[in-house]
């Protein structure tokens, strides 16, 4: 039986996501209590009505054309193992380290010379190429903060002249582990934080020993100093809004969720903070009427949109992206970052159930839609 006759028997898009050795084991071995966000998947798949497996590169027979998937066994009510064909779809969750990407790479690239479609067209956005992109946006770079690439103290020294607290990032980095704050205390001193488990607050005496710690805090990667956004706060901790954006099933866009995330107290970031649903936190902390809100969310959801589209622009159409922005004291929107692999976590914590279930649904359906278009170019 050949492939093609495998999936006209299927009669559904096979879609396969990509995920790391570390989960399938634990799928495996039963231990799915930790993978919410990946049951959800299968459950909803249940309305979408895909051809749904999870895999690992090591679970790949080229030579064969078979992927040894996980699927979810409802008749069983166990994580069940197969040989399932080469999917239409690929949907990739997997991050993966500096020591494995030249082989995850290979695979993505092989799976794109068959012609298998994605929901994104790229697995991470480097952040001071999509930086770079973003600025040359006329009506998007007054929603920038300036932005270097970090090379020496000299970097740092022009955007020390410019604000008083600097943020460092990672170019490849996510949920926050690879961001430092700088704030210049006097002349000569420096006060740093960062997330390690809890907030670190330490001092350094001079640019060079700042510079070094930096360097060691990084361990060498390719880092961003941009200047800090005076952004809103709730009792001192900084807020910030992920827009979750989708296409559904008929292709269009549409702004599944915007929670609001609440930083925890000295942290340089939010993302490990609470969060709250877009309307109850602008009602409840800032005491805005419902009309006020209405025109802050439009306003919001017209920008995330801008920022979408014009990515769309450069790389191809995009299932999905996770969009963090700002608002400073002034009201002014700023864009803080892209994700292509967004967790979903702040939707989860603050969505309804429906809502929830269309934030996993979407890329699903809109896996369906891309099979039969030919206008798709992920």
């Amino acid at each position: 039986m050949n492939e093609t006759t495998i999936k006209k028997e299927l009669n559904k898009p096979v879609v396969a996501v990509f995920v790391s050795r570390r989960v399938i084991n634990n799928l495996k071995s039963q231990k799915c209590n930790r993978y919410f966000r990946i049951k959800k998947l299968v459950d909803v798949n249940v309305i979408a009505q895909t051809t749904l497996y999870f895999f690992t590169y090591q679970d790949i027979d080229f030579e064969h054309l078979r992927i040894k998937g996980i699927y979810y066994d409802y008749d069983k009510n166990i994580w069940a193992e197969k040989d399932f064909p080469f999917p239409d779809v690929l949907y990739d969750r997997v991050k993966g380290k500096s020591r494995r990407r030249a082989v995850l790479n290979n695979v993505r690239e092989k799976f794109k010379e068959m012609g298998i479609k994605k929901i994104n067209p790229l697995d991470y956005f480097d952040k001071w190429e999509l930086y770079q992109l973003l600025e040359k946006n006329d009506s998007l770079r007054p929603h920038l903060p300036l932005t270097r690439c970090l090379e020496s103290t000299e970097d740092l020294k022009i955007l020390l002249k410019k604000s008083r607290c600097i943020y460092l990032k990672a170019c490849r980095g996510s949920r926050g582990k690879q961001v430092m704050s700088i704030n210049k205390i006097s002349k000569d001193r420096y006060e740093y934080r960062f997330y390690s488990k809890d907030v670190v607050v330490g001092e350094v005496s001079d640019l060079y020993a700042l510079f070094r710690l930096i360097h060691s805090f990084f361990h060498g990667r390719k880092v961003l100093v941009q200047q800090a956004i005076n952004l809103l706060t709730v009792d001192k901790c900084i807020i910030d809004i992920r827009g979750e954006l989708q296409r559904n099933g008929e292709g269009k866009l549409e702004v599944t969720a915007a929670p609001v995330r609440i930083g925890t107290k000295d942290a340089p970031i939010s993302t490990r903070g609470k969060s709250y649903p877009f309307e109850v936190l602008f009602k409840n902390y800032f005491n805005l009427s419902d009309d006020e809100v209405r025109n802050l969310k439009n306003k919001v959801d017209s920008f995330l949109i801008d920022v979408y589209q014009y990515i769309e622009q450069s790389y191809g159409l995009f299932g999905e992206i996770g969009i963090d922005i700002g608002i400073d004291k002034q009201g002014n929107l700023w864009i803080i970052e892209c994700n292509s692999k967004s967790a979903k976590v702040s939707l989860c914590n603050t969505g309804d159930q429906e809502t929830i279930e269309k934030g996993f649904l979407n890329p699903l359906e809109y896996a369906r839609y891309i099979c039969c278009s030919h206008s798709h170019t992920g």
